[in-house]
């Protein structure tokens, strides 16, 4: 974040004036504090109509006598539900470990209300405290102008360290600060450090299960009382699982922390005042505002968070780590369409040090810098990045970790959009140098990446229209075949959970294995040797050995006839495919470890050389007929063939195979999976009632149910010659569940039959079967998020005779 780190002569005397003004009112009421006994309670109704003795029976009825009380351990005041008290809450004394002070509430009903009525400074104010537990109020100090307001500050100007601090289960809202003024004074929660010698700060303070609505500046504020550098460390902060809406400015920022941990917090709707509010003129101002960051912290980690529709129109970034910061690790966080992108990395700033140990890791980036579905939108007048490098990349001389390391995320950019990947504001080099691994990025837009001198690039898989300064070395070029639905017009939010890759996705293994990477990916599950790209990582159930050839030899493959061989020019995915003799010509793999009476699926990535020939793949000898299923595509296509192995069979052989023919064949990432063999949802998807119903035509051409075209049993369908099919609605289905669709086809030689699904939560699939002679057909599916629903067809396009198709079934992948 561009934040001018100075404080004018006028800013400075005010902050002194102010705090003079605390120590008097501290001062002011050492004569009429109230002594009470060590974990007595005491209890406040705002709406009585006469003040009491505090107690529940006979409560205090306003903040005065909270003020006058002093706090010790095991001390509690507690306010009315559904009550409101007007005025500013300022108690003092401290608790014990283990025996805290505390403020809280009673009764049920709404949370009562502490209101500050337009007051300036803090509603509720713990200064020089320690062992405080804050928690079950609502804080309000709404007004119709702006000034220093904040909702709870907890401020240290004793010279000494503090700690034991935890503001939770809060309501704070309708703060009318300054939304471009300084942190800690505008503020939901702020835990502010005084420069004071000797030196003040904090150590273990949590701020947790909080909701702030409509906060200028910034919901939760650990900074200095001023941006001058020089007070210590806070220790310890933890920030966790804050609901954060419609802050002026930011929601989260740790400015000289060590420590840290900013986890599972929740925030939109962000950053829309800040850059026109700004204090008057000679005061600090700064209209640069970002969701949740770090500045001049050490070991902070940012985890677990959601932040949405950030839309600040100079930073607007849903992460920062702005300057000076060692060991930040970005981890799990999932970020959608924020102005500024996903995260900015400042240079280094003066002569304070460049950050460095950067990690960003395991995040989900959907369609940042686009705004268009926000409810405010905004109009950003600088260039659009994800990866914002604002000036030159922040490389630690004599660091052992220099390079930002941002590796195993998930990006994704929406059509149209000039949104780069990696990027700068000031033209398209920097100086500098990051490392960019194992990242899965779906963009279909028309911008690129910042490719510098010395930066790293490894094992990233691209999808969507190429860029010319896409990195090269290690990527992959493939449709991930995600979960989806991913890409349609105008889009709203479709959730992190979208982007799971499929059984058949290309992602699956095909990481560079990274060091230290914190064992988990963005869902929890762990992290295999060889990782897969992206943010998600998925077991590899695949009983193929050397099913992609990658070993560089057909070892232990065997040969069948003569001619394949492996090559590296031609490969679907990895280093290196199987590619076949022009004719009679293929390998073969047995497979161990499969169970009795159990159905698999049986996939390749297939492609032939020449336009019209045929390669397939197929399964013998595990207690069963022979099963295949050929290919005519000339380029990779996905095929795949479901069997079922005999009641006492535990192998099989699986095998590509191109039979005649004036080119070759190639084959790549053989895999094979077990389906859930549960009751099958396709109703009479055998024919066998001798009719179709409930299946509808596919169009105005007719269709019959004849025993001439059964597969199995006593009937089948038969399509007419063209444009001509059926379709089923089939329910019952789980969301984001990966499914497989098998049915038995045929058409006539020189002809070609689909069964395909479609209107399931993401684009349609069909595979085609060619040839006279009945051969199984399969679709891998998953349904969307929130799709419960598919509409599954047999049909025939074009040719001059009918197609028939028999015995469809629905399973599940797993």
């Amino acid at each position: 974040m561009e934040h001018p780190m100075l404080t004018s002569p006028k800013y400075r005397r005010g902050m002194l004036a102010l705090l003079a003004a605390a120590l008097l009112t501290v001062a002011g009421q050492s004569n009429v504090w109230v002594a009470n006994a060590a974990g007595s309670d005491h209890y406040v109704d705002c709406s009585a109509g006469t003040n009491g003795s505090g107690t529940q029976a006979d409560p205090w009825n306003s903040l005065a006598p909270v003020n006058s009380l002093q706090f010790g351990p095991g001390e509690r005041v507690l306010f009315k539900a559904g009550t409101t008290c007007v005025g500013q809450l300022t108690p003092s004394g401290s608790g014990a470990s283990g025996s805290p002070a505390v403020i809280t509430s009673y009764g049920s009903g709404a949370k009562p209300i502490i209101d500050g009525n337009g007051v300036v400074g803090a509603v509720i104010k713990l200064l020089n405290v320690q062992q405080w537990q804050l928690s079950g109020l609502e804080v309000r100090d709404a007004a119709a102008s702006p000034a220093y307001r904040t909702g709870v500050m907890v401020e240290n100007s004793s010279g000494t360290t503090l700690s034991g601090i935890s503001i939770t289960n809060m309501t704070i809202r309708n703060i009318s600060g300054w939304a471009g003024g300084w942190y800690s004074s505008n503020a939901g929660v702020a835990i502010q450090t005084d420069h004071t010698t000797p030196a003040s700060t904090w150590n273990d303070v949590t701020v947790a299960n909080n909701t702030f609505d409509h906060v200028d500046r910034i919901a939760v504020a650990v900074t200095p009382d001023n941006p001058n550098d020089g007070t210590p460390k806070p220790t310890n902060i933890r920030i966790l699982n804050n609901n954060i809406r419609y802050s002026g400015g930011d929601d989260i920022l740790i400015v000289n922390g060590s420590g840290g941990l900013i986890d599972g917090n929740d925030a939109a709707y962000g950053g829309s005042k800040s850059m026109a509010g700004c204090p008057p003129a000679g005061q600090v101002c700064n209209g640069a505002s970002a969701s949740i960051w770090v500045a001049g912290s050490n070991d902070t980690i940012i985890q677990n968070n959601s932040v949405a529709c950030t839309i600040n129109q100079q930073d607007g970034m849903a992460y920062d780590v702005d300057w000076g910061n060692h060991n930040t690790t970005i981890q799990y966080n999932y970020s959608r369409n924020n102005s500024g992108g996903f995260l900015m990395m400042m240079p280094q700033t003066g002569n304070i040090p460049p950050s460095d140990g950067t990690v960003v890791r395991y995040n989900v980036s959907e369609d940042d810098t686009n705004t268009a579905s926000c409810p405010i939108t905004s109009n950003f007048n600088r260039t659009h990045n994800v990866f914002d490098f604002p000036g030159p990349i922040p490389n630690l001389s004599g660091s052992s970790a220099p390079l930002p390391d941002i590796y195993n995320n998930t990006i994704y950019i929406s059509s149209g959009q000039q949104t780069w990947v990696v990027g700068t504001r000031s033209g398209g080099t920097q100086p500098g140098s990051y490392k960019f691994r194992n990242n899965l990025v779906l963009n279909y837009g028309i911008r690129g990446y910042l490719y510098t001198t010395g930066s790293v690039f490894a094992n990233n898989l691209f999808y969507g229209p190429h860029n010319g300064n896409e990195p090269t070395t290690g990527s992959v070029y493939l449709d991930p075949q995600l979960v989806g639905p991913l890409e349609s017009a105008a889009q709203a939010s479709i959730g992190a959970t979208a982007y799971q890759p499929r059984e058949s996705s290309p992602a699956l293994g095909a990481g560079v294995p990274i060091a230290s990477n914190g064992g988990r990916d963005f869902a929890g599950n762990s992290i295999a040797a060889v990782p897969s790209i992206g943010a998600y990582e998925k077991a590899n159930t695949n009983l193929v050995r050397n099913g992609s050839f990658d070993s560089g030899a057909i070892t232990p493959w065997t040969l069948s006839g003569a001619g394949s061989s492996v090559t590296t020019s031609t490969r679907f995915n990895g280093t290196s495919a199987l590619q076949t003799g022009h004719a009679n010509s293929g390998v073969e793999n047995i497979v161990t470890g499969l169970a009795p009476s159990t159905t698999y699926l049986l996939s390749a990535w297939t492609k032939v050389a020449v336009v019209g020939e045929q390669v397939a793949i197929g399964v013998k000898n595990y207690g069963a007929p022979e099963t295949f299923a050929q290919s005519t595509d000339s380029t990779w296509a996905l095929t795949t063939v479901p069997f079922t192995t005999g009641p006492s069979s535990t192998t099989a052989t699986v095998y590509c195979y191109k039979n005649a023919g004036s080119g070759a064949g190639f084959c790549d990432d053989f895999s094979i999976v077990k389906l859930t063999n549960a009751a099958n949802p396709v109703v009479n998807g055998g024919f066998e009632t001798g009719s179709r119903t409930p299946w509808g035509l596919s169009s105005a051409v007719g269709v019959s149910v004849t025993a001439s075209a059964a597969h199995s049993g006593s009937f089948g369908l038969a399509t007419g010659v063209a444009n001509s099919g059926v379709q089923q609605t089939i329910t019952g289905l789980q969301p984001g569940k990966t499914y497989v669709l098998t049915g038995w086809l045929h058409a006539v030689s020189g002809e070609e039959i689909s069964v395909g699904v479609k209107s399931f939560g993401a684009a349609e699939y069909f595979h085609n079967v060619a040839g006279a002679t009945y051969a199984p057909g399969a679709v891998v599916f998953t349904t969307g998020t929130a799709n419960t629903q598919a509409n599954i067809y047999c049909y025939k396009g074009t040719g001059s005779a009918a197609g028939v198709c028999d015995d469809f079934a629905i399973m599940t992948v797993g």
